[in-house]
């Protein structure tokens, strides 16, 4: 067997990892979380073919999932009238195959940098089978992986200087979930021109898939985005630091029930998302300020780490699957540094197990796990700021496929050399 059929069944080898990996996922998944109440009436209301429908039950989250998901969940009916369950698994499956898919793409960029056969097969393995994922499709909210393998897929395009492509993926990312607005700017500066370019596709596309749902009912379409500004919850139902400041109160809810616990105000509240975009900002034009020869990788992917770490920190609520995008962030990082095995993602998935799993609320007491989920964070915040604001000097893999002239300059800070390497060069 030659080396490109060698490099062909090895790819393959990766992919069926990662769609096996996707189904056992999406054919896991015991209960439908959120699903009957957010994205299924949308969902079902596009398999009557009803747009009115659809418009006016569009939940808080952008249509690319819902679309994506409808050829799939169309074949839940060919057997007969499924469940609803069934339905659910069967739109679970191209979310989570989004983020294995990425995981094979990341794999053959690290083997590019020299990673061997083992790191390839643990970053697939790992993008599917990890915490993050279980919570996502346990919960019902898919969407979160797909938004997060569109999102990071950009960045990785973008530091590969693939304009179209990251242009295309942020686009689609911003037409999912709106957090995607946080790898904005990263996507821009990782790339070395065409920024307008980029931007301008990528809010054609996210306006284009948008204009699907707000066209039937824009009212309802509406009202249901400005939800997320004015929501607050009852209780966070995991290890939210605000849920210690939070003062408690009595409410009485619909169907006779009572609340007895706390609940932010709703003007802090309605403070939190602006406050979450203004940090990533400042993150990103921090980044910028830093100039091209400074911006190298490891300052690029840990500004994207951190603002994604604050973006959970940040929130009224901490669920796993809210870090999603972080451990994706933490898995390209060391893909496209070529590290022998995804340390960064073993170790981010190890500590949401211990920290948001074996360290819960309903192990250690709300009190306590909020605690322990804080510490987790400030630690790994501060190893996070100390690398974007000190210069590293290690050398980092540039883009072989792709290599500049011997001393050009690289967009990630430092001097590409023959080969695609990039030398750190700035202090």
């Amino acid at each position: 067997m030659g080396p490109i059929a060698r490099a062909r069944t090895r790819r393959g080898l990766l992919v069926l990892v990662a769609l096996a990996a996707s189904v056992h996922a999406a054919l896991g998944a015991g209960s439908l979380g959120d699903y009957p109440g957010d994205a299924g009436p949308a969902l079902d209301a596009l398999l009557r073919g009803d747009l009115h429908a659809f418009s006016a039950a569009q939940p808080a989250m952008g249509a690319f999932s819902l679309l994506l998901r409808l050829p799939f969940a169309g074949l839940a009916h060919l057997g007969g009238p499924p469940t609803q369950l069934e339905v659910y698994r069967w739109g679970v499956f191209p979310c989570v195959a989004a983020i294995g898919l990425l995981g094979v793409w990341l794999a053959e960029i690290a083997r590019s940098r020299g990673t061997g056969l083992p790191g390839q097969v643990a970053i697939v393995a790992l993008a599917v089978l990890n915490p993050f994922v279980t919570s996502a499709v346990g919960l019902g909210h898919p969407e979160e992986l797909l938004t997060a393998s569109l999102a990071i897929g950009a960045v990785v395009a973008a530091v590969h200087r693939r304009s179209v492509l990251a242009a295309v993926l942020l686009g689609l990312a911003l037409a999912t979930k709106q957090w995607a607005v946080i790898a904005v700017l990263p996507v821009l500066l990782a790339l070395d021109a065409r920024r307008l370019r980029v931007l301008a596709g990528a809010a054609a596309i996210a306006g284009g898939i948008t204009l699907l749902a707000v066209v039937g009912s824009p009212g309802a379409f509406l009202a249901n985005q400005l939800a997320l500004v004015h929501e607050h919850y009852l209780e966070p139902p995991t290890q939210s630091w605000l849920y210690s400041i939070s003062p408690r109160v009595t409410l009485h809810l619909p169907h006779g029930l009572v609340h007895h616990g706390p609940r932010l105000p709703g003007s802090v509240v309605g403070l939190l998302h602006p406050l979450i975009i203004g940090v990533a900002l400042a993150i990103a034009a921090y980044l910028a300020r830093l100039g091209p020869t400074r911006r190298t990788l490891d300052r690029l992917f840990a500004a994207i780490a951190l603002a994604f770490l604050l973006r959970c920190t940040l929130d009224t609520e901490t669920m796993t699957y809210y870090h999603a995008p972080l451990f994706a962030t933490l898995l390209a990082w060391d893909a496209l540094r070529g590290e022998r095995l995804p340390l960064r993602g073993l170790a981010a998935a190890g500590l949401a197990y211990v920290v948001l799993d074996r360290l819960g609320p309903g192990a250690i007491g709300a009190g306590p796990a909020a605690l322990a989920y804080l510490a987790a964070t400030v630690g790994l915040a501060v190893a996070l700021a100390a690398t974007l604001v000190r210069a590293p000097r290690a050398r980092v893999p540039g883009d072989p496929a792709r290599p500049g002239r011997a001393g050009s300059r690289s967009a990630l800070g430092g001097r590409r050399e023959p080969g695609g390497r990039v030398v750190e060069t700035g202090a």
